[in-house]
């Protein structure tokens, strides 16, 4: 056993990430962090203030929201340490209004900079080789989208004709 642990001593991965890249990603996967316990706390407190039985089901959606939201947040997390960082505490700004449909609208456009950083983060991190961790946060991509189309239908957003 000792000389087992030894030998992985010695592993290398194939690959080094440059130290600037790495606190860079770094930097901006706490970022993302920050964006996504706002957005968790967001969607919660939406959900409380919404009012009017037209809203029953966008209640509901933006519960599961937050609920992937804070799995997002496990994953950022999870993608900082592995790196080597540390997982930030820090909460970004949160949007809210008295008004149903501003509540709605701040949260998708939380949706759409989210996307945005997104596609950023995996951008960055395939180009120092980490494809595992790119993949992660395109799956984070996929479910922020389809909040997104949840949050335009709520708005009668017709999506299809602006493309």
């Amino acid at each position: 056993m000792t000389g087992e642990r030894e030998d992985r001593a010695y592993l290398q991965p194939p690959y080094r990430i440059p130290a600037r890249d790495r606190d860079e990603i770094i930097a901006g996967l706490n970022l993302d962090l920050m964006w996504e316990y706002a957005a968790m706390i967001q969607y919660i407190q939406h959900a409380s203030m919404l009012t009017g039985p037209e809203y029953v089901a966008v209640i509901q959606e933006e519960l599961q929201h937050a609920q992937d939201e804070h799995e997002h947040s496990v994953i950022v997390s999870d993608l900082v340490q592995y790196l080597g960082g540390v997982p930030t505490v820090e909460v970004a700004d949160r949007a809210t209004s008295p008004d149903n449909a501003t509540m709605i609208t701040q949260d998708l456009q939380a949706e759409y900079d989210a996307i945005g950083r997104y596609l950023t983060r995996i951008q960055q991190l395939e180009a120092v080789g980490l494809y595992d961790a790119a993949q992660k946060i395109r799956n984070i991509v996929l479910v922020e989208q389809n909040h997104a189309i949840d949050l335009e239908k709520a708005l009668g957003i017709r999506r299809a004709s602006q493309l």
